[in-house]
């Protein structure tokens, strides 16, 4: 009789395991279905626009230095905003100012707080630096300020911009100069002159141009041959920014609304889309994200008229505008200037749509820098 109840104990055992097991394979199938029903559908867009130009611009907020802890940190992140701007020739970086890293504490540092650079103004003066020559550096800044480029000025040149290497073709004709009050023939006047016709060029002597005058203290590209100041595009090509910068405009943006309504270029922006970045906790199944997913569509590809027949849309050229950063940073910016917008509901409105992090990027989780290099060259590649 023993032997028989240890085949019924095993075959009461064998059902209860059967039965566990079960049980585990349709939590599991359960799991799998909860999953796949949390799988987002993300809407997309092709981006058309009006002209076969199309300039760039880039809008890159403060907190891309929190988490730079000292000068050099700080100045090789900017480097790399700098050289992906140059390479994809990008007409205007706007600097949206989210405020400082570090709140003013104590009463003995507050002489020091008044000299140090806000990190909106750090920001744009390195961005300035990278797109100057060294022969002007010291012209074009102030003593006090150049202990921000102690790091900068031992990085490489960016050699995307023409004026920052030497051409064999024009045997360095053309060179960027700054230029120099004259000196007053009257000793006794007091008045100064507001034009000149002597430029700084980094050389022994000033270049003294034949028969143009033009303002002090102004940056000018000039052709050493003739001895006469030209446009940048005649000199470079196509590596003028907005408001005819060199290499690229740089603009700093109190709040939200300013990016907007302060743009470098006359026509406006054509369209913005949105770059995630810099958010080192962002995940998409999370309600607030998931909402933002499903409301700006992403960019899949840019088309361009075969033809524009209109002759106004001839002459004017698109400017597309790419915000980078991370949501909340960007949604806490507009409640800050939503009264400039009447009728707007949220930041949302503003975007025509997204960019995706192509490959292995992972979308939100991405450096502001790396991702400025990964989202030119992606938008690059679909016009």
């Amino acid at each position: 009789m023993a032997p028989k109840r240890k085949s019924s104990e095993s075959t009461s055992n064998g059902k209860n395991g059967n039965a566990n097991n079960k049980k585990t394979k349709t939590e599991a199938n359960k799991k799998k279905t909860s999953k796949i029903a949390r799988i987002l559908v993300k809407p997309k867009k092709i981006l058309r626009v009006q002209t076969k130009t199309l300039n760039h611009s880039i809008c890159i907020p403060t907190t891309i230095l929190n988490n730079c802890h000292n000068l050099e940190h700080i100045t090789h992140v900017i480097y790399q905003i700098a050289k992906a701007a140059t390479i994809f020739n990008v007409g205007e970086i706007v600097v949206l100012d989210m405020g400082d890293r570090k709140q003013k504490s104590a009463e003995t540092d507050s002489n020091n707080e008044k000299q140090r650079l806000s990190d909106a103004m750090l920001i744009a003066s390195l961005l300035q630096f990278f797109v100057t020559p060294p022969y002007l550096v010291k012209s074009v800044f102030k003593k006090q300020y150049m202990k921000y480029f102690t790091v900068a000025e031992k990085l490489p040149r960016l050699t995307a911009l023409p004026f920052m290497r030497h051409h064999d073709e024009d045997g360095g004709r053309y060179r960027e100069g700054l230029a120099v009050r004259m000196t007053n023939p009257n000793d006794k006047s007091t008045k100064e002159f507001k034009q000149t016709r002597y430029i700084n060029v980094g050389k022994k002597e000033l270049l003294k141009l034949k028969s143009q005058l033009v303002p002090t203290n102004v940056r000018v590209t000039v052709d050493t041959i003739e001895n006469k100041v030209v446009f940048p595009i005649e000199a470079y090509g196509d590596f003028v920014g907005a408001q005819a910068s060199f290499g690229y405009h740089v603009r700093v943006a109190k709040s939200f609304g300013s990016i907007f309504t302060d743009c470098a270029f006359p026509e406006g922006y054509s369209q913005c889309i949105w770059a995630n970045s810099g958010d080192s906790f962002y995940n998409e199944q999370e309600k607030k994200y998931a909402k933002i997913e499903t409301t700006i569509p992403q960019i899949t590809k840019i088309v361009k008229p075969d033809k524009v027949d209109d002759q106004s849309q001839q002459q004017t050229q698109a400017n597309l505008l790419i915000v980078f950063g991370k949501w909340d940073h960007i949604k806490k910016s507009f409640e800050e200037s939503k009264d400039q917008f009447e009728g707007c509901d949220g930041a949302n409105q503003f975007f025509d749509g997204q960019i995706e992090m192509p490959g292995a990027s992972p979308q939100g989780n991405i450096c502001i820098e790396d991702c400025c290099m990964i989202a030119l060259s992606s938008l690059d590649a679909m016009a």
